[in-house]
């Protein structure tokens, strides 16, 4: 008899969407971003050799070009794999908070069926808002936490996780409100929220020796790779072992 993978039970959260497809899209997407930045890479590494060994000076125009066009052309490939990784994530997390909703049958008052109960359920297991004695509040990355925690998936969830989705949705909120050259109090604020993460997520050029363009790293890049494949196997687990016990 053959055993239903873990990933399955996170997938069929999603009822009809296709989360596995999503995913080799964007893997697809990711490899090809970097291989057209690794060939702007090459070029302008193979400028920069005739440039020292050429007596041409018109060369170092053409260099300085390349230079101040790759600065920009990598804040552009920045800029769309955070426009594809983040709402994602997004997605996923909704998604698999609502599957679980749906698998729960608890719910307050006594009248299941009354408006306050559907729709006190439907921002209960919506990871957009927060829970706080002020009340009920927006909030992404607390609310995932939160749902984690109340449907004790948290145990199982990568250990970093807070790190990486606060990580991400600063960059995400910074890059596509701001575009690529932030306000010079946008850059600085995001240098804290760089070192607040992992040393090697993000790298920033610079201007007079100030913070100018934000981009994320390709470590930051597969470690969200790797995240999302991490939350998909965790899901999977904590579903099986609480809906589906053998």
């Amino acid at each position: 008899m053959f055993s239903t993978p873990v990933e399955d039970y996170t997938h069929d959260l999603f009822g009809d969407d296709n989360l596995q497809a999503q995913l080799i899209a964007i893997k697809v997407f990711v490899a090809h971003s970097r291989r057209i930045e690794d060939a702007e890479a090459k070029e302008i590494k193979e400028i920069s050799d005739r440039v020292r060994s050429s007596e041409d000076e018109s060369l170092i125009d053409v260099h300085i070009e390349a230079l101040e066009a790759s600065v920009y052309s990598g804040a552009a490939h920045s800029a769309a794999l955070v426009g594809i990784l983040a709402p994602f994530v997004e997605n996923l997390f909704t998604g698999i908070f609502r599957g679980i909703g749906e698998k729960e049958d608890d719910y307050l008052g006594r009248e299941p069926k009354c408006k306050r109960s559907i729709y006190s359920r439907q921002s209960f297991w919506d990871p957009h808002f927060t829970y706080t004695k002020e009340g009920v509040k927006a909030g992404f990355v607390e609310g995932v936490m939160q749902l984690a925690e109340a449907t004790r998936l948290k145990e199982r969830m990568p250990s970093d996780s807070r790190l990486v989705l606060e990580s991400l949705f600063e960059y995400r909120n910074a890059m596509l409100h701001n575009g690529f050259e932030w306000p010079s109090q946008r850059r600085a604020a995001f240098s804290k929220v760089a070192a607040k993460a992992n040393a090697d997520w993000f790298v920033c050029s610079s201007i007079n020796n100030e913070p100018w363009i934000w981009y994320m790293s390709d470590i930051f890049i597969s470690r969200i790779m790797a995240f999302i494949d991490e939350v998909v196997v965790a899901v999977g687990e904590h579903v099986k072992s609480t809906y589906h016990p053998t």
